[in-house]
């Protein structure tokens, strides 16, 4: 025992002479700044849905497959880490055993077989044994290599709960993007509807005046091509409804053709948000959570695959008893101790590959992670350019819309005082309907932008 205990001491004690510093997290340089500031108001979505949309993100959130489908991946993920977390816990087996093919009588006796006496012999009686055992064991974990393989399940589970909060983001702003451009619809259809029969009866007038000489034939030609626009608008009116509503049915898992709600835009413009500091926004984004903990999993995998070089120790303890009757197994045990330790001394070629695989791994998540950091910010800039562009093709349309407003008040009032035809008058009449229409597409691709630049800072 004593020999055993020093060259177990002795092992151990060159293992961690030979073990080097543990593996470190590689250097990531976050942004300090951001391109574009300015702001108003913190991110928030808070005033900003109406109960109606609110209440079909609720649904959406509570039904979708999507959300479903990431719970149970993470589910899956942490039954991974329980099992891992068994580790640090002895191990208990049982076993037991029975035999009884063994001869304790014979006798021989001759049997005739085609006119010849041939002797067999045969066997009577058998010899029961039973055997039970009952063992014990457990690891000591030396070099933290099970601390860190179950930090590697542990990792790979919360990255598996990012899922959830990508799917879950991702749908509140598909829902509010789909609610929105119905709202869109239904307000251009209307108008769209006026301008149509304005276009039809200029038409007709247009015709009359062409038969009177009064235009040139061309004149019709034009007016056709802004009836085909208008029949086309509103087709697609009509058709882009009817999409809207499907990606709904699908969002909130829905039979088809999907709910139809009064939807109305919000009134004003959206807020001009003010973001935190980079490294604050950027953590709250589920796909850097996700490089982060690929980061840290891989990290643990390459401690790991560290500690698998070095000896490992485990004690097991076993209590055994048997014989051929009941009362043997209570006179007869066997209890045993032992110590085990292996060192992994002439397999180090293929642990030191599966360390260099391990640190590849680790360079790679490190390299992704930067990759993530840098896309997710220039998605957050270029979201924040899309929302001022929006603004400032909205300001503009105003100003168009202001124009058309004043010009159709002036031909409404000369065509009163007969200076001017009606079909004048009814094409500065669908002019004015035009950038209506226009005012309100500019709106829904502001809320639109909204809701981007919103889903890209992770739901802050």
């Amino acid at each position: 025992m004593k020999t055993t205990l020093l060259t177990l001491t002795a092992a151990l004690t060159l293992a961690a002479c030979a073990a080097g510093p543990a593996p470190q997290r590689p250097a990531v340089t976050e942004p300090t700044a951001w391109a574009l500031t300015g702001g108003d108001v913190a991110p928030d979505w808070a005033g900003l849905l109406d109960p109606q949309l609110a209440a079909l993100q609720a649904r959406a959130l509570a039904a979708n497959r999507d959300v479903a489908l990431a719970a149970q991946r993470w589910k899956q993920a942490q039954l991974l880490v329980d099992q891992s977390a068994l580790r640090w816990t002895p191990s208990a087996s049982l076993s037991a055993n029975a035999s009884r093919p063994v001869e304790t009588q014979s006798s021989t006796r001759n049997v005739d077989i085609g006119g010849v006496s041939v002797p067999v012999t045969t066997s009577t009686g058998w010899s029961r044994s039973y055997g039970a055992s009952v063992g014990v064991g457990y690891e000591l974990d030396l070099w933290d290599r099970l601390a860190q393989a179950t930090a590697a399940q542990r990792a790979q589970a919360e990255a598996a709960r990012t899922d959830i909060a990508a799917a879950r983001l991702l749908l509140r702003s598909q829902v509010a993007d789909a609610y929105w451009t119905l709202a869109a619809l239904r307000a251009q259809r209307p108008l769209a509807e006026q301008q149509l029969a304005l276009t039809r009866e200029t038409l007709e007038l247009t015709r009359q005046r062409v038969r009177e000489g009064k235009l040139l034939p061309i004149e019709l030609d034009k007016i056709a091509v802004n009836l085909q626009a208008a029949e086309s608008r509103l087709a697609d009116l009509t058709a882009d409804a009817q999409l809207q509503r499907h990606i709904l049915a699908l969002l909130l898992d829905e039979p088809l053709p999907g709910p139809l709600p009064e939807a109305t835009l919000p009134a004003g413009e959206p807020p001009r948000w003010r973001l935190a500091e980079p490294a604050t926004v950027l953590a709250q984004r589920p796909d850097v959570q996700r490089a982060r903990l690929g980061v840290d999993a891989a990290l643990a995998k390459l401690r790991v695959s560290e500690a698998e070089r070095y000896p490992r120790l485990s004690f097991s303890a076993a209590v055994s008893t048997g014989g051929t009757r009941s009362s043997d197994w209570l006179s007869q045990p066997l209890a045993s101790f032992a110590a085990n330790l292996v060192v992994p001394m002439i397999d180090w070629q293929r642990l030191a590959l599966q360390r260099d695989g391990a640190r590849t791994e680790l360079d790679t998540a490190a390299l992704t992670l930067r990759d993530t950091l840098q896309k997710a910010l220039a998605d957050i800039e270029s979201q924040r350019i899309e929302a001022e562009r929006a603004a400032q093709q909205l300001q503009a349309n105003a100003g168009r819309l202001r124009e058309a407003a004043e010009n159709e008040r002036l031909a409404a009032l000369r065509y009163e005082v007969g200076v001017i035809a009606r079909a004048d008058w009814l094409q500065t009449r669908s002019a004015l309907l035009d950038a209506e229409q226009a005012q309100i597409r500019l709106q829904l691709t502001q809320w639109l932008r909204q809701s981007a630049l919103f889903k890209s800072l992770g739901g802050a």
